[in-house]
């Protein structure tokens, strides 16, 4: 076959002419001199159907032709052969456009084989335009396989744009979609390119999809309360249900990673507007999209005072700090009652007293405006630096020394037998600590004893030793030892 262009063989086979570059319509196109002497062929059949005499039977010997007798079959055998020869034509056109059509994808292939990829690339592209009323699937093959030869060509941005394509499933259907996603992501992942990742997926319908890479679509923090006019103080918790940090503005700006990084809730406490807005980054760097929430605190009245020292066990001895803001007082109690300004007015620090004890303290300011009330509550008690045995002996001493014993036997003078102090248990007497319980009993010489009512309290951590006897509510209280 001989290149129309410029006349030089062109190999079977082939699409373009080596010599000049000239593509190769393998479907003829009728220019009017062709179609002319198609013409001029089927009226010269047709001329020569006119001859009536090539339908006339030929007798016999001796037998004349009957002309009449042959007449009405004439014409409808002209229109017949006429008929059928346009169809062939059509036939011919049809098949060979057909075949053509159907080469495309073959003739690519074998240009793969041989490493031509870019005679192969176009090929599958007139593939691919040809196959334009075909159904989803076919395009979808055909494209997967020039994606293919993209790749093996080097051509791997060309790749992802072809790929891509794939990826919309109102076109192609969702499980073509979610092939060519899976393949989208592994080229963006080796890229690092996350962002890409996100767009692709927030775009995506298909639910699998979305859930299959959900770590790639971090959701929006949530704020709460979500704003509001408030007379108080507020206390704001941002929280996620998707891993990563969150950062927020409370300044109407959009945040980012240079944001303040979210930690603890946030207290408003000062009067006017505060306009918060939060994003979540994950671990890929994509943002959420951003949370807002307006708030306006007006009316308010002073800051609660802080307490220094929080609630809990202490073993040592500790002093109770309260801090106000300025041009404001703090007031406490430490009956269980809430503070007025007629309670206590805070000073100094406390001391902390032993055992357990509860106190409430406000800041009342200028214009006699009260905070919330803060609570504390406190339990204190040394570590035990006595034994029992050491109490019962520092007891005998203390009374030795005030002359009440006259020996370290107990012996009392006027009274026959001695006087001992055994262990009753420890006990904690309230705003003071622990101690050991001793009683006194008198040891008579015949070996039975009797309780003489006084009671001996030690503390377990100094050793101090104190008379034990009873509030009027019944509780222990602590007397000072004297002579009898």
């Amino acid at each position: 076959m001989k290149c129309p262009n410029c006349g030089k063989e062109i190999p079977e086979g082939h699409l373009y002419c080596e010599a000049c570059g000239k593509e190769i319509n393998f479907v003829p196109e009728f220019d009017p001199e062709v179609e002319n002497r198609i013409n001029e062929s089927l009226s010269g059949v047709a001329d020569a159907l006119k001859n009536e005499s090539i339908f006339y039977t030929k007798k016999l010997s001796g037998m004349k032709a009957n002309k009449s007798e042959l007449r009405p079959y004439v014409i409808p055998a002209i229109t017949v052969i006429g008929i059928i020869i346009a169809l062939l034509v059509v036939v011919i056109f049809m098949f060979g456009g057909i075949r053509e059509s159907a080469s495309f994808e073959e003739q690519a292939e074998n240009y793969y084989v041989e490493g031509d990829f870019d005679n192969a690339i176009t090929l599958i592209d007139k593939a691919i335009e040809n196959s334009a009323d075909e159904d989803p699937e076919t395009r979808a093959n055909l494209l997967y396989t020039k994606y293919e030869y993209q790749r093996e060509a080097g051509k791997t941005d060309d790749a992802l744009l072809t790929i891509l394509t794939l990826t919309d499933e109102t076109v192609f259907g969702e499980d073509i979609a979610s092939n060519a996603i899976d393949q989208v992501v592994g080229i963006y992942k080796d890229r690092e390119d996350y962002e890409a990742i996100y767009e692709l997926i927030n775009n995506s319908s298909v639910t699998e999809i979305r859930e299959k890479y959900s770590d790639f679509l971090p959701e929006e923090p949530l704020i709460s309360p979500n704003g509001g006019d408030f007379d108080e103080v507020v206390y704001v918790r941002i929280t996620d249900d998707s891993k990563g940090d969150i950062y927020y503005t409370v300044n109407g700006n959009d945040p980012d990673e240079n944001s303040i990084k979210y930690g603890d809730e946030l207290i408003l406490e000062e009067e006017g507007d505060y306009n918060i807005r939060a994003v979540l980054i994950n671990k890929y760097g994509i943002k959420s999209g951003v949370s807002k929430a307006l708030f306006h605190l007006e009316n308010l009245g002073p800051s609660e005072p802080v307490i220094m020292e929080d609630s809990g066990e202490y073993s040592q001895a500790t002093m109770i700090v309260a801090v106000c803001d300025p041009d404001c007082k703090i007031y406490y109690t430490n009956d269980g009652s809430d503070p007025t300004e007629a309670s206590t007015e805070y000073i100094s620090p406390i001391s902390m007293p032993i055992g357990n004890s509860t106190y409430k303290f406000i800041t009342v300011d200028s214009e006699g405006n009260v905070s919330d009330v803060v609570e504390r509550n406190y339990h204190l008690t040394y570590t035990t630096l006595i034994s029992v045995e050491q109490a019962r002996q520092s007891i005998i001493s203390i009374l030795l020394k005030l002359d009440i014993l006259l020996d370290s036997t107990g012996k009392v003078r006027s009274e026959e037998g001695h006087f001992d102090y055994v262990y009753g248990g420890d006990i904690e007497i309230e705003g003071s600590g622990q101690y050991y319980k001793f009683v006194e009993t008198h040891v008579f010489p015949d070996g039975h004893t009797s309780e003489t009512g006084l009671l001996y309290a030690v503390n377990t951590h100094d050793g101090k030793v104190n008379r034990l006897g009873y509030d009027s509510s019944g509780k222990y209280t602590l007397i000072t030892i004297s002579n009898r």
